[in-house]
């Protein structure tokens, strides 16, 4: 029986520390986002509302470079990707002089 109970107690643990380190995760690609988002618009000069877009586009950016990011060799073509997707919402977001702008400071083909 003492075996079950800690076994039981053991398992709980390693369940509530999974979802510990996954909020954790999502807290620190939250911040990136953030910090990304009003980094862009200090350069760039976008408004509240595209700051906001913004921030929301580099959130789904850190998600889903994290699921890659532990091998990055492997995960290339992902990884072009979804820079090709964050590029492609931004142009959304961003005026055409923005998004010029965007490019020769964040991205260098």
């Amino acid at each position: 029986m003492k075996k079950i109970v800690t076994l039981f107690l053991f398992v709980f643990a390693l369940a509530f520390n999974t979802q510990s380190l996954n909020a954790q995760n999502t807290i620190e690609m939250n911040a990136a986002a953030s910090e990304k988002a009003k980094e862009i618009k200090k350069n760039i000069k976008i408004n509240n509302l595209q700051l906001e877009e913004v921030y929301q586009a580099y959130k789904e950016f850190e998600e889903a470079y994290s699921k890659i990011s532990n091998n990055l060799d492997k995960n290339q073509k992902r990884l072009e990707k979804i820079n090709t997707v964050l590029d492609n919402k931004l142009k959304e977001i961003m005026t055409e002089e923005q998004f010029e702008r965007y490019l020769q400071l964040y991205r260098t083909y």
